[in-house]
């Protein structure tokens, strides 16, 4: 009786250890995915918003030369590129719920300002493009500086944690 007691006894541990391990490495799985599906997004998130700013920038050319069309094509462009943008970062954040480093949340609530600061922007910039109103400009060059501000903020807490941000 006392040997199978002991038996037991270990069984158990070891069904406890296999099981602590097991839970272990599939939270270690979770979150690894996590990390892989966030740099999977992330370049995509990238190309939107550098596509983005160049459609802006040539549709604020296009209007600096009096080509309306031009400025009306770019910056639907622009729209589009910083609405696919935002739609990253929806998918980003149901990646990252499970991780809970500031770092990250703060690097996803810039982006997030960034986007609709420069979403603003483009709205504004459209609306010049189709009327003749300098304040729309105005209001675009405000919405973006505060983009770019945001964008410069970004930029520095990249540069800051290069463990995090590869």
């Amino acid at each position: 009786m006392i040997i199978k007691k002991i038996l037991n006894d270990n069984m158990k541990n070891k069904i406890i250890i296999i099981s602590v391990l097991v839970l272990v490495i599939a939270i270690s799985g979770c979150v690894n995915s996590d990390m892989e599906g966030i740099n999977q997004i992330i370049p995509k998130l990238n190309d939107n918003i550098k596509n983005g700013d160049l459609n802006f920038n040539l549709a604020v050319d296009g209007l600096n030369s009096y080509n309306r069309e031009t400025a009306k094509i770019k910056v639907r462009l622009a729209i589009e590129n910083f609405n696919n943008a935002k739609i990253n970062i929806g998918d980003i954040q149901r990646a990252y719920k499970n991780l809970n480093n500031t770092n990250y949340i703060d690097y996803i609530d810039l982006i997030s300002n960034e986007l609709e600061s420069k979403i603003n922007a483009s709205l504004s910039l459209q609306s010049a493009a189709q009327t003749q109103y300098n304040n729309y400009i105005d209001s675009a060059n405000a919405y973006m500086k505060t983009g770019v501000y945001y964008q410069h903020r970004r930029d520095s807490l990249v540069r800051n944690n290069p463990n995090l941000f590869n």
